[in-house]
Parts: structure tokens; C-alpha cells; sequence
């Protein structure tokens, strides 16, 4: 196991969302040495009460929960600010779709069993995704075209200020190589 000093910045809301109470007592006990702000649930239902009362900076939510999965979970924290980064773990066996969902839709995917090294890569990854997102989403008129920008369905082009236009290709160019 790796030690590292690790900085984070300590004002981010970060909302774990997982069915399995041992794992979310990991989480709120392990991130809180490194994070002011941990919000752990155990459902959908109570981390949309969450994003509705505070501004959350990342979600990872397990996918296979009762009621809600994770994947109908990440649609409801898109639709209400799509520029929170939703990252999914899971150790169950996932179907074709679930892979599908996980590969392409999610901001990122960690298998569980996990180390807390690459718990914290993981975090670390999405708190930057969440940085660039941020910067995108100031640069476009309309934020509803945020993740259309990011899927290449918005073209950069419409972002009148050229400044602001060649700083979105170049987050654009980051995030296709990260």
C-alpha cells in the first residue's frame, strides 16, 4: 500500500450512495480524514434529497440498489446539474447493458473489491473531471448542452468568445486523453 500525503480541497461535497452499510461506514470514516464534507446514503430516494440541499462536487453510487439503481441514480443527479461527476462502483456481475452504461455514460468505474489507493485515484480523477466541467459549463451559453458538448453532439464552434472557444478544446483534448 501506498503512503502518500494527500491534499483535497476540504470545501467539496462528496455523496456516496451504496446499499451495503459496512461500505458506506468505510467511506464516511476513511474520506472524513481527508474531506470536511461526506455524505453518505444508503438510496437513491435519500441522495436526491441530498443534491437538492446541498451543492454536491461528485457522486459515487453503487449501481445494484433496490428501487432505484445506480444508472437511473447518475439520469436524476444529470438532469439536475450535469456538470457532477457520477462515478460508479460495483463487485456484482453486470449485464451487457450495465457495462454498456458503465464504459460510456458514467464519469468513471472502479470494480469493488478496490484498495484505497485507487479509492483515492478515483476520487482524485473526478474531483478533476469536476473542475473541467465546471470551466465547460461557464463557457456555454446554455448549460443544457453541457454533456452534448462533451458526447461532440455541441460543437465547440458555437462558443463565440475564441478565447473561451480554444480553452474548451483544450479541456476538451484533456478529458479524450485522461
Amino acid at each position: 500500500m501506498t503512503t502518500q500525503k494527500r491534499a483535497y480541497d476540504r470545501t467539496s461535497y462528496i455523496l456516496v450512495v451504496d446499499d451495503d452499510n459496512t461500505l458506506l461506514k468505510f467511506f464516511k470514516i476513511h474520506l472524513n480524514k481527508f474531506f470536511s464534507r461526506v455524505i453518505v446514503v444508503k438510496n437513491a430516494k435519500e441522495a436526491t434529497d441530498a443534491l437538492r440541499e446541498k451543492e454536491i462536487d461528485l457522486v459515487i453510487t453503487d449501481i445494484r440498489m433496490p428501487r432505484m439503481d445506480g444508472l437511473q441514480l447518475m439520469k436524476r443527479v444529470r438532469k439536475h446539474d450535469s456538470t457532477i461527476p457520477v462515478l460508479v462502483v460495483s463487485g456484482a456481475l453486470l449485464s451487457e447493458e450495465q457495462i454498456d452504461a458503465c464504459e460510456n455514460d458514467a464519469d468513471g468505474f472502479l470494480r469493488k473489491p478496490f484498495t484505497v489507493d485507487e479509492l483515492h485515484h478515483f476520487i482524485e480523477s473526478g474531483m478533476q473531471l469536476r473542475e473541467k466541467y465546471m470551466k465547460l459549463a461557464a463557457m456555454l451559453p446554455d448549460k443544457k448542452h453541457f454533456r452534448d458538448l462533451l458526447s461532440g453532439k455541441y460543437k465547440v464552434e458555437k462558443i463565440t468568445d475564441r478565447s473561451q472557444r480554444d480553452e474548451a478544446q483544450d479541456i476538451l483534448t484533456s478529458l479524450k486523453a485522461s
